[in-house]
């Protein structure tokens, strides 16, 4: 797991972390070449550029046009392509949720049609907030306090900065949070689905943009913060993660 980025408050490397972990087990066991698609992949940056190597045919969807062409301008290969559209014709080995299931409308429909293109041994990984978790929290603070307006500006001037001397990432800001998740309803979306959940581990304790903005440059905080998600029970902490398999096939 050579070249993975700097752990953040989010607990985004440790997300990356446990993806490439089961990819890897996954890829051990059927040794062969894998399919996987990467569904809400957006810009490719934060999960889909870490998942492609030989052993991979990966194929990132998103609906946001400019996220898609700066996927493919940056991180496309001969085994790694980036669309608006699952391709069709193509069983899929893993299909990745990363921060997505909660952004749709009806996450069942969604997870039944791409159970029909996941193959009989196929698995599903991802990650979800806790939808009463910390984030949840945290999130609903600041727009009650009105400071939501105020931590999007300071996103934006930060990225404007960091980026300034080089071409600016894209992200689809437009999609929020539509489903809150607790891990019944989760279990239970799953089974109504088709899928049963394998395992379900945790991120961090904290991880919002509010909390970013003010403790995110602390390395010692975010240590601290990936360390108490650890030893909190899971109805405690900002995000799951987990994998689950197909159970049956969905008409």
């Amino acid at each position: 797991m050579n070249n993975l980025p700097k752990e953040n408050i989010y607990a985004h490397t440790k997300k990356l972390k446990f993806l490439i972990s089961n990819i890897d087990e996954y890829i051990k066991i059927k040794n062969r070449k894998i399919n996987i698609l990467d569904f809400g992949c957006g810009n490719g940056s934060a999960i889909s550029q870490y998942l492609i190597r030989p052993e991979v045919n990966l194929y990132g969807v998103d609906i946001h046009d400019e996220s898609i062409d700066y996927a493919n301008r940056h991180f496309r290969s001969s085994n790694a392509i980036f669309l608006k559209e699952i391709p069709k014709n193509v069983l899929f080995d893993i299909i990745i949720y990363a921060d997505v299931l909660e952004h749709l409308e009806n996450p069942e429909n969604f997870l039944k049609e791409h159970s029909k293109l996941l193959k009989d041994d196929g698995i599903i990984l991802g990650s979800i907030p806790n939808g009463y978790g910390p984030f949840e929290i945290e999130k609903k603070l600041t727009y009650y306090l009105g400071l939501e307006s105020l931590v999007s500006v300071l996103i934006k001037i930060k990225q404007k900065f960091k980026n300034k001397n080089s071409e600016t990432i894209p992200y689809n800001f437009e999609s929020g949070h539509v489903n809150f998740f607790t891990q019944k309803k989760f279990r239970d979306l799953l089974s109504k689905s088709g899928f049963q959940l394998d395992k379900i581990e945790k991120g961090g304790f904290i991880g919002a943009p509010f909390s970013d903005r003010i403790l995110g440059k602390f390395n010692s905080f975010i240590n601290f913060n990936i360390k108490l998600g650890n030893l909190l029970p899971l109805w405690m902490v900002s995000t799951w993660y987990f994998k689950a398999h197909k159970i049956s096939k969905v008409l």
